[in-house]
């Protein structure tokens, strides 16, 4: 069975990271033949070079995008600049119908993400069965701007399925107006055989970690203020790593609040990084601090390595028996959880272990892809 992939960003971000897992365990397992199809050229269609898989590169719109600086201005002109793509996509769409793809070979189209509709564009053409898959929350991590007229109804109509990574999602989507009849959920697996355990240390130190672009939806401000209110002895022994690309405006916005209150040799800006699962083992927490996110596959590699979660939304974590938790801006019980780590040390690596087995048995790879290829088949016959 040939399968269209089609992607949305570059695979450094977390949607194509675990797009591609997904895609080499159902091709090493299940024998599907995948076609990726990427906006532009970037290191995913890299990736599948070496790994023989067939992919191209055409560019297609958008029909929605966040809203994601801090400054009102800075948005506005983003949306103004995505909305003339918009109208461009309506005229430049067809030519993907001679990019070179056999379309009578393709069984399925996999569209990575809600916000692009080349694959309903294609299905329409073609007639070859569309699952979009959903992984976000819409207007729960950052306000969504709709270019496409009663986007909605748009979707809806030029689905034949739908994939949701958590109940939580699929429930937030069928309320919008999808039809429900056509939402699966099917939760992200992450590949855990790549990922190094953490290692455990007898010092002092409470060593931290967010992953994630750096924006003020994702909240690390919020993980700043809540070390300002640890006590002294706590704090002194408490450091924090920001590991993503900054937005710009709240970059500035974080080095001027840790200068503000001396906090420079507690927090280090490390920018984005391609080696995490490596990197996650040198850490004792990590955190998921952003206002609402559809999966968080952070958190389930934060599990993966080992890690003890603490973390505002995901059904990934249960309090106190396999993370912690806090609601996004209660910046005391932050602090609170942070502090509870580094004085219950047993019980924290208590708490992390029961997370990786979660991890283990619920949310691996090889689970992910059984549902998706279960999904797959239920189509075409």
């Amino acid at each position: 069975m040939k399968v269209l992939f089609i992607s949305t960003a570059d695979y450094k971000y977390g949607a194509a990271k675990t797009q591609i897992d997904m895609i080499m365990e159902l091709k090493n397992t299940y024998g599907i033949v995948p076609i990726v199809l990427t906006k532009k050229h970037n290191a995913f269609n890299a990736l599948c070079d070496e790994q023989g898989i067939e992919n191209y590169s055409y560019w297609y719109r958008d029909i929605m995008a966040g809203s994601a600086y801090s400054s009102p201005i800075l948005n506005v002109a983003k949306h103004i600049v995505k909305y003339l793509l918009y109208l461009r996509g309506a005229l430049t769409q067809s030519g993907i119908m001679h990019c070179g793809i056999k379309w009578d070979e393709i069984a399925i189209i996999h569209s990575n993400h809600i916000r692009i509709d080349i694959g309903a564009y294609i299905s329409r053409r073609t007639g070859i069965p569309h699952v979009w898959h959903i992984k976000e929350l819409n207007q729960g991590h950052v306000r969504i701007v709709h270019y496409k007229p009663y986007c909605y109804r748009y979707i809806n109509r030029n689905a034949d399925r739908f994939i949701a990574v958590t109940k939580q999602v699929r429930e937030y989507w069928c309320r919008a107006g999808l039809d429900k009849r056509k939402m699966e959920v099917i939760y992200e697996g992450v590949d855990i055989d790549k990922f190094n355990f953490r290692k455990k240390r007898r010092d002092d130190q409470l060593r931290l970690v967010c992953v994630g672009r750096i924006e003020k939806s994702k909240g690390q401000l919020q993980i700043l203020q809540a070390m300002v209110k640890l006590p002294e002895e706590v704090r002194q022994n408490v450091t924090l790593d920001l590991i993503g690309e900054p937005y710009p405006d709240y970059f500035r916005q974080l080095q001027s609040y840790i200068k503000k209150n001396a906090m420079e040799d507690k927090v280090r800006f490390l920018g984005y990084q391609d080696n995490i699962p490596e990197l996650l083992a040198g850490y004792d927490a990590g955190i998921l601090s952003s206002r609402g996110d559809a999966f968080g596959t952070v958190v389930a590699e934060y599990m993966a390595a080992g890690l003890l979660v603490i973390a505002t939304y995901t059904e990934l974590a249960e309090h106190k028996k396999t993370g912690l938790r806090y609601k996004f801006g209660d910046i005391e019980k932050l602090a609170e959880n942070i502090r509870y780590v580094y004085e219950n040390r047993k019980e924290a690596d208590r708490i992390a272990e029961a997370g990786a087995a979660a991890i283990r048995g619920h949310y691996s790879i090889e689970t992910n892809a059984a549902e998706v290829y279960k999904l797959y088949q239920n189509m075409v016959s």
